[in-house]
């Protein structure tokens, strides 16, 4: 799986240094992903989850959440955003779904 707009996480990294390591091992995992519905993501990082189109994994204990649209026919998955859980919690994110394609839940 290819993780596109691995930018965003960089950023996230410069200014929360904690979330360097978990999400560096997050996306070796991905890499080494092949995924062809959201069940085998699932099978992945049990704690994703499914929220208004797009995939939110819990990254670090919890402590930070990344979202991301995942274009399995593409083998592609777009980070949309990486947040805090306080930030995740405020929910400024939501939405953000209705401009994009629509992701295919399988």
């Amino acid at each position: 799986m290819k993780v596109v707009h691995w930018g965003k996480a960089k950023k996230f990294i410069r200014q929360n240094a904690n979330a360097a390591s978990p999400l560096s091992l997050w996306k070796r995992s991905v890499v080494e992903a092949e995924w062809d519905s959201f069940a085998d993501i699932k099978e992945t990082f049990n704690t994703a989850d499914w929220v208004e189109n797009f995939i939110v994994f819990d990254i670090g204990g919890n402590k930070f959440r990344l979202i991301a649209i995942c274009r399995f026919e593409l083998d592609s998955l777009y980070i949309q955003d990486v947040l805090t859980h306080e930030e995740y919690d405020k929910s400024k994110w939501k939405g953000q779904g209705k401009k994009t394609k629509k992701a295919k839940q399988i």
